[in-house]
């Protein structure tokens, strides 16, 4: 171990300096357009990254019927495929006396959601910009750009001619956007020893999701539900002989605005999301439906996203709202047919205590880097650090940069925030797991291999 660790100074002028190699990466990265289902160019393109860091890799292949039992299991999206994680690690030394220093998984998902109209960009959604200190593109922020600093932090401490003490983890994973069994396969596969590496060879998780540098509390519970309505089509010069299922569609969706309201009221509110304005949503983020323009349409079905507090069980919120769609359907029309099917997320929310001493570590290297205390945050969305929270006793939470538009057009992340934060990491590796002189290994971006 060093006698004395780089002061702030220092550490910061080693991760300006890789400001160009910073951006490089995450450019390449970026253009590398991995959709949900279909991430695997990525996680290609990370592995090279990562072994030419002299990490060791390996691969968790998805298969959804090893974590089928698992109560955060949800139903699939795409097929397995044969598609993988992919793990890597920064082993230190081996000491004499076989002790380590303590170690940190930084957790990050590889897929994207879609990009919308290519049109509406200001330049296609995966060719990479820079415009002043915002880098465009699918992925930026969400959430390729926070994977990028936890590699940044190793490099920085390389230029100081340090590495880790203790194991340092990158987990690179799958169909987070839709289900999160990616992070879910590779819990199991770390819990059951069907890796190298195991779960207890952690002692803390961060997931450097884009939430401007804000240390996660709580997060909300997620589930997809699909509604196929059945009307009764009809000419549309007869159509009072018909049953139009898309106008059906909206007044089921207009009602359950009104339970997303009484959820939202402040007396029903989770303590944790007591002081947030409108902490759960219902979002109708797909509709598709009828067969012709001059036809009352046969059916429409509705792709909805619900919201719920921490403490609500995901197949109670279900049943609840599936009831509550019958009924409103019942009394519209009783001759509407519903089918209401879930597959995508079934996710409930957590609360993540932050008075461990490893959150308590990552809150000072915070300070460090800002001179004040992170702000914490009761997050309206859900990430993968519930698989940690829920599942395991591992001291989890999601810190990352400053992203704007993320699942919106012209997706974009704040360079200097991706700076700060690799400065974060980079301190906190070097209080949590310590540091110990580098060995000689292969840069991180070889040029002339471009």
């Amino acid at each position: 171990m060093p006698q004395t660790a780089p002061s702030p100074a220092i550490l910061q002028q080693a991760v300006d300096d890789l400001h160009d190699d910073m951006i490089d990466l995450l450019g390449d990265f970026v253009a590398t357009a991995s959709l949900s289902g279909a991430e695997q160019a990525a996680a290609d393109f990370l592995e090279k990254r990562l072994q030419s860091m002299g990490l060791d890799c390996e691969r968790i292949v998805l298969d959804s019927h090893l974590i089928a039992s698992s109560p955060l299991f949800s139903c699939p999206c795409d097929p397995d495929g044969g598609r993988h994680n992919l793990l890597a690690r920064h082993l230190p030394r081996q000491r004499p006396d076989g002790t380590r220093g303590r170690s940190v998984l930084f957790n990050g998902h590889l897929d994207v959601v879609p990009t919308g109209p290519e049109a509406l960009w200001t330049t296609p959604p995966f060719q990479t910009r820079v415009e002043g200190d915002w880098l465009y593109g699918r992925g930026a922020g969400d959430m390729k750009g926070g994977i990028v600093c936890a590699l940044m932090a190793l490099q920085a401490l390389r230029r100081l001619g340090l590495q880790p003490a203790g194991v340092v983890g990158i987990n690179a994973v799958l169909d987070e956007e839709n289900t999160g069994n990616g992070t879910l396969a590779t819990v199991h596969a770390l819990r059951n020893s069907m890796a190298k590496a195991r779960l207890s060879d952690f002692d803390t998780v961060i997931i450097p999701e884009p939430f401007a540098e804000t240390m996660m509390a709580a997060q909300v519970g997620v589930s997809w539900l699909f509604v196929t309505i059945t009307g009764r089509p009809a000419h549309v010069a007869y159509k009072g002989q018909g049953l139009n299922p898309i106008e059906a569609g909206m007044a089921l969706v207009d009602d359950l605005k009104q339970l997303e309201a009484e959820w939202n009221r402040p007396e029903n509110r989770h303590p944790a999301f007591q002081n947030v304005e409108h902490p759960v949503n219902f979002n109708l983020g797909r509709i598709e439906g009828g067969e012709w323009n001059s036809s009352v349409p046969c059916t429409c079905t509705l792709g909805l996203r619900l919201g719920y507090y921490p403490d609500a069980d995901p197949d109670t919120v279900v049943e609840q709202v599936s009831r509550r769609l019958r009924a409103k359907a019942q009394a519209l029309n009783p001759a509407l047919q519903l089918e209401i099917s879930t597959r995508g997320h079934r996710s409930p929310g957590c609360i993540y205590p932050l008075d461990s001493p490893a959150m308590q570590t990552l809150a000072m290297a915070h300070r460090s880097v800002h001179g004040r205390d992170p702000e914490h945050l009761a997050c309206t969305a859900t990430t993968d650090g519930r698989h940690f929270s829920l599942l395991t006793d591992i001291p989890v939470t999601n810190y990352g940069p400053v992203a704007r538009n993320i699942h919106g057009i012209d997706e974009s992340v704040s360079l200097a925030s991706l700076r700060r934060v690799t400065r974060t990491f980079a301190q906190f590796i070097i209080d949590w797991c310590g540091v110990e002189d580098a060995e000689e290994k292969s840069p991180l971006l070889n040029r002339d291999q471009k």
